[in-house]
């Protein structure tokens, strides 16, 4: 009995450290903790505001990430699997070890030369997302109304694309549609900034990631239920590390058609999910986010994707008939978009990681698979040159950092003018 209160107020007390909204959505919901390799969970705002009288929507600029896929690497899968194979050949596991090890077999197999692949969900997430906006946005795909969708060379990417595409072929055959993936297009699609990528490796970068991850990497639950010899664990086995690897493999399995039938989740406890999922938000922000350990510029990596969409909205403003843009990439593009837009809370600038979660940047709120952002623009007539315009994150309405008296709308012209101001202060 005395044990039972023990255990019983040793997890009120780790419940109590952690942001109890995080903590408890995580709690409801186990593949919040995926993070960028969460299923799309579809829009939870299923009606949205609307449009103020007089005003039609005439213009889509869009950036969408690839669909559920398989890891990309074979070595994410083998990881847990070689650690656990090799602790079973000493005879070092408990049956449950023994049947994770299983599982972890059965995984890595069905996984075998998909690295990377689309899955049939992931095709499935972009044909839904397409009808719904032709279902939410009619106006702008009626008759024969030009859309430009561009992808990145990556299989997965042009493949996400062409099911958005045959969808909304399907559901008007007379759209006048262009389509493209290559390389001239790399430098706002998904561009490489040695420079910025650089700032992630400086110590200042990694020490406090670290700092963060040591102070939050027990993981013993997990150690006992799979190893039957603690010497050998601390001796043999790098704890917190094989956590986070066998975490991965849990996290994508519901992007695969075997998920349905099989999950790692239930071998973790409650505190260790979070852990590695808060470890996980940390070393996200300070990669992708305007984290002061790197120098709060890793936003600006999408600085030239963020101009090129101003850039084309301005001349489709200019244009009698409606007009589509589709872009289609990685999470990696869709975060520092998110933050350099300073959507809801990712622009948020802090060095208190222990603050991150309460502060509201919650990594799973921004990338899962076939993540998006969808600009939406309105006006009355052709001739209107300041039309108003929506944010949607994920397909629901979201906030930016600009004055407005009919949220969520804004003006296109306050828009640029932030935007514009901000990306030249960086260059300059």
């Amino acid at each position: 009995m005395r044990k039972w209160l023990l255990a019983a107020v040793i997890s009120l007390l780790i419940t109590s450290l952690y942001a109890q909204t995080a903590y408890d959505e995580i709690n409801e919901n186990v593949l919040l903790s995926a993070s960028n390799y969460m299923a799309y969970p579809g829009p939870t705002q299923h009606k949205l505001t609307p449009a103020p009288r007089g005003y039609k929507p005439f213009y889509i600029s869009h950036y969408g990430r690839h669909g559920s896929r398989f890891h990309s690497k074979p070595s994410i899968y083998n990881a847990p699997y070689q650690t656990l194979f090799k602790a079973d050949s000493l005879g070092k596991l408990t049956a449950m070890g023994k049947d994770v090890l299983r599982r972890l077999d059965v995984i890595r197999k069905d996984a075998e030369n998909h690295w990377g692949d689309l899955t049939q969900l992931g095709a499935q997430q972009h044909e839904e997302i397409a009808r719904r906006m032709y279902e939410r946005f009619p106006e702008v795909f009626k008759d024969s109304t030009e859309i430009d969708a561009r992808s990145t060379g990556v299989g997965r990417c042009v493949l996400s694309m062409e099911y958005a595409l045959m969808q909304l072929t399907r559901l008007n055959p007379q759209l006048n549609i262009h389509h493209n993936a290559t390389h001239r297009d790399i430098e706002y699609l998904n561009p490489q900034d040695k420079e910025l990528f650089n700032l992630r490796k400086l110590k200042k970068a990694t020490q406090p990631y670290n700092d963060f991850k040591d102070r939050h990497s027990e993981c013993n639950h997990l150690m006992q239920t799979l190893f039957n010899d603690s010497n050998y664990v601390r001796k043999h086995v790098r704890t917190y590390d094989f956590a986070e690897q066998l975490m991965l493999v849990a996290a994508i399995l519901k992007n695969v058609e075997l998920g349905k039938t099989m999950t790692l989740f239930d071998v973790f406890t409650k505190e260790e999910i979070y852990r590695v999922w808060m470890n996980g938000n940390v070393w996200w922000y300070i990669g992708w986010g305007a984290s002061p350990a790197t120098d709060c510029k890793m936003p600006y990596v999408q600085r030239n994707l963020l101009r090129k969409m101003i850039q084309q909205a301005d001349s489709c403003i200019q244009l009698p008939k409606p007009n589509v843009h589709l872009r289609f990439g990685h999470e990696t593009v869709v975060l520092p978009l998110i933050c350099l837009l300073e959507i809801n809370d990712f622009g948020l600038v802090t060095n208190d990681l222990e603050q991150l979660i309460d502060k509201g940047w919650l990594n799973y709120r921004a990338f899962p698979m076939a993540c998006n952002i969808q600009f939406i623009f309105y006006r009355k007539s052709p001739a209107d040159r300041d039309p108003l315009f929506k944010v949607l994150l994920n397909e629901n309405e979201a906030r930016l950092p600009l004055t407005t008296k009919q949220a969520p709308y804004y003006r296109w012209s306050d828009f640029r003018k932030y935007y514009l101001k901000k990306l030249d202060a960086y260059e300059d």
